[in-house]
């Protein structure tokens, strides 16, 4: 009997230990948008064109893509917000699209190195669309951060595929708004 009632007063101490050091937890919901973070990079996406140079090693893909809408948001602390609508793939002629790419990945780079990888996430077919939101393991110092959309690899499926379909850069003058 004793036993039980010291093990649920440490239970109970450990709780309110754990909620004492996490002050932002409580502050995170009231307005102001810092307790997420600063935005390391926010920016629209823009579809590759097979012409399009490699960007950090990674070529275009082999077909021009198009895209309706499309942005993504990285926060210092992480989180990444991707919001795709439309990536099409005008195959075989410009008035039939679809999209042939049922996941995706969103790859962080810092200076030119791969840093973090959303994983494999799904894409709808043959809309294009996709939105996700993901804590991406950002470096401390992220210096030219890209995000590329990166088709899920056929070989190796679960890993991004050595292409990029839709890219966005972290413009310099990009502090937050």
């Amino acid at each position: 009997m004793t036993y039980s009632k010291v093990a649920i007063g440490m239970l109970g101490g450990a709780s309110a230990l754990v909620l004492a050091l996490s002050p932002s937890a409580a502050l995170a919901h009231h307005g102001h948008h810092h307790h997420h973070g600063h935005n390391l990079l926010r920016g629209d996406l823009t579809p590759s064109m097979p012409t399009d140079d490699p960007i950090n090693n990674v070529p275009p893909g082999g077909l021009p893509c198009a895209i309706s809408r499309g942005e993504v948001r990285v926060r210092d602390s992480g989180r990444t917000d991707v919001r795709i609508e439309g990536l099409q793939i005008p195959f075989p002629a410009p008035d039939v699209t679809r999209n042939p790419v049922p996941n995706i990945h969103a790859v962080l780079y810092c200076s030119g190195t791969m840093a973090a990888d959303s994983g494999s996430r799904p894409m709808s077919v043959p809309g294009g669309d996709s939105r996700f939101r993901v804590m991406l393991m950002v470096p401390k110092t992220c210096d030219d951060a890209v995000v590329l959309i990166q088709p899920d690899s056929s070989t190796t499926p679960g890993t991004p595929a050595n292409a990029y379909i839709a890219s966005v850069m972290a413009a310099s003058a990009d502090d937050d708004d």
